[in-house]
């Protein structure tokens, strides 16, 4: 298993929230009360069921093997950990009752909640978290984000499959005071305790279901606001019910959220405008359409999509004169404003601009970073033949693999033209599947191309550039090169208490891997929604889970 440290650091950075909205204006302040009216004097309507679209299916009930955006985005619907995000990215106390940190910052003590249950009724204790991290760095388990945890003690070792689970450095002191130790002070450790790999597990419950936890709505557990209900593991609807047994369920207003798998942007907007569902998502010229309508939300997520190669199955794709050329002949402005629509904004880095700045100078990342990434057919022409001539060819044919809704089949097909009509003898058998296959696909090295993305879960562009490590799970390629690799971990553990030297490490790391055109970024992701004026509340982050509808309501 490949796996990379996420990174230490013992300074604090000074970030910029990352384009976060509150639909209509709310907040996480805005609660309801028993009156039938919300805290800041809104009527609250007599239906508090809401239907939402979701562009993917979700592909596991198990907080240690979700690997995807929108599974992740469910979970916190219905889950919950020692903290979660604010509307700002932040990460607010959930479970943890009080949070001790030593002076060395080595040692977390989280005191937990003691009102807090399972939806079958068992308590959440220490012993949930105890277990759950234990499972997320046993090498059996092969949990995706197990690298997540290799600043905890021994979880290294563990991993490497060189001692036991039980080595690791988490201890439950009676049954709601969890302890962690540290191998170095992680300045944003508890914002990843608001990520789902990071959540407790009931040991009981797990080891009861077998090989069938997580596989439908019957053999998962709830403790978050909501309880997942009407899922079998393979289906395209499913619900969310208020969890009455939910520690803070008195400020929990929305009674259910039904959720449906929807694909086709003309069937999320006909569903929306009959009053089918509260929140559809839309792209290209539908979304251009209702720039003007009073539901048109645009939200922007920390997130790049990019072509990614298959290095290790597919030797032609190391010739770099076809990579750039590939790049090259790719118009990002027309992709992002034309062909998408959707608020989407052309890539000139991996790093996107107003997500992260230099805590010494202020200035934003993309901008001391600068520009890598132009259009230029004639040249990308000129390298193309280049290219076929150092691979002895004159006839190329890749397979390029894609996601299956509406906006992933815009771009693939977009790609797919440029590259086919302007250069001479490439053909591109372009294949869309479900999200939950495309990933499969990368993991397994099942492509030529993969059309795939990687988001932020923590405001920190190392946790965006980590995909460019060839230790890192998602990097599939793998692309490796091994200066990047050292700039990236030098950023993370020698220079992470010396912020100008950990930002240039990261700048020159990003560098070296455009200048190569390891991976080819497109554009960095947005979502054009259209929902209910009515509804209000809801939090949208552009990093880690996307909504948090425990304070969402709906308005008289």
């Amino acid at each position: 298993m490949r796996r990379n440290k996420i990174g230490v650091l013992s300074v604090a950075l000074t970030l910029t929230a990352a384009l976060t909205a509150a639909c209509g204006g709310a907040n996480s302040d805005t609660k309801s009360t028993s009156s039938g009216e919300s805290s800041n004097g809104e009527n609250l309507a007599a239906d508090q069921s809401i239907s939402v679209g979701v562009l993917n299916e979700l592909s596991t009930g198990d907080t240690l093997l979700v690997s995807d955006i929108g599974t992740n985005t469910a979970m916190n619907q219905y889950l919950e950990g020692l903290y979660r995000l604010d509307e700002n990215n932040q990460p607010i106390p959930a479970l943890a009752e009080d949070t001790i940190v030593s002076e060395d910052g080595l040692t977390y003590t989280f005191k937990l909640k003691e009102d807090a249950v399972w939806s079958n009724g068992d308590p959440v204790t220490a012993h949930d978290f105890v277990y759950a991290w234990r499972q997320a760095v046993n090498p059996e388990k092969a949990a995706p984000y197990s690298y997540m945890f290799t600043s905890v003690v021994n979880a290294e070792e563990i991993i490497n499959g060189e001692i036991s689970p039980d080595e690791l450095g988490v201890e439950a002191v009676g049954d709601y005071e969890f302890k962690v130790q540290l191998n170095v002070p992680v300045s944003y450790f508890l914002g990843e305790m608001a990520f789902m790999p990071f959540f407790p597990q009931n040991q009981t419950f797990v080891e009861e279901m077998g090989s069938d936890y997580g596989t439908s709505s019957e053999t998962t557990l709830s403790n978050g606001p909501f309880i997942l209900t009407g899922w079998d593991g393979t289906n395209q609807a499913w619900s969310y019910e208020k969890n009455e047994d939910y520690w803070d369920a008195e400020k929990v207003t929305l009674e259910s959220i039904n959720v449906q798998v929807i694909k086709e942007v003309s069937t999320a907007l006909n569903l929306f405008e009959s009053g089918g569902i509260d929140d559809a998502i839309l792209s290209g010229e539908i979304a251009k359409q209702y720039v003007d309508h009073e539901a048109y939300v645009v939200e922007q997520e920390a997130r790049t999509n990019f072509l990614q190669f298959n290095y290790t199955d597919v030797p032609m794709l190391s010739n770099a004169k076809l990579r750039e050329a590939f790049s090259l002949v790719l118009n990002r402005e027309e992709l992002a404003n034309t062909i998408l629509g959707n608020g989407s904004l052309p890539a000139k880095a991996l790093v996107p601009h107003d997500f992260v700045t230099n805590p010494v100078t202020g200035n934003d990342f993309a901008n001391d970073a600068g520009d890598f990434l132009t259009y230029d057919k004639e040249q990308a022409i000129q390298l193309y033949e280049e290219a076929k001539e150092e691979l002895g060819t004159d006839t190329i044919e890749i397979a390029l693999v894609a996601d299956d809704d509406e906006t992933s089949k815009l771009v693939g097909q977009y790609v797919q033209g440029e590259l086919q009509n302007n250069f001479e003898g490439l053909t591109i058998n372009l294949t869309n599947v479900p999200k939950n296959n495309r990933i499969e696909k990368g993991q397994s090295g099942d492509f030529d191309m993969i059309l795939g993305g990687w988001g932020a879960i923590l405001p920190d562009a190392i946790n965006l550039l980590d995909i460019m490590n060839s230790e890192t799970t998602f990097n599939n390629g793998p692309y490796k090169n091994e200066e990047v690799d050292q700039l990236l971990n030098d950023a993370e553990t020698v220079n992470a208490n010396d912020p100008e030297t950990r930002w240039q490490n990261m700048l020159d790391a990003q560098a070296i891997m455009l200048d190569e055109k390891g991976f080819i970024p497109l554009y960095h992701t947005a979502e054009v929604h259209l929902r209910n004026p009515k509804l209000k509340g809801v939090e949208v982050h552009s990093v880690s889970s996307r909504y948090d509808y425990r304070n969402a309501y709906v308005e008289e």
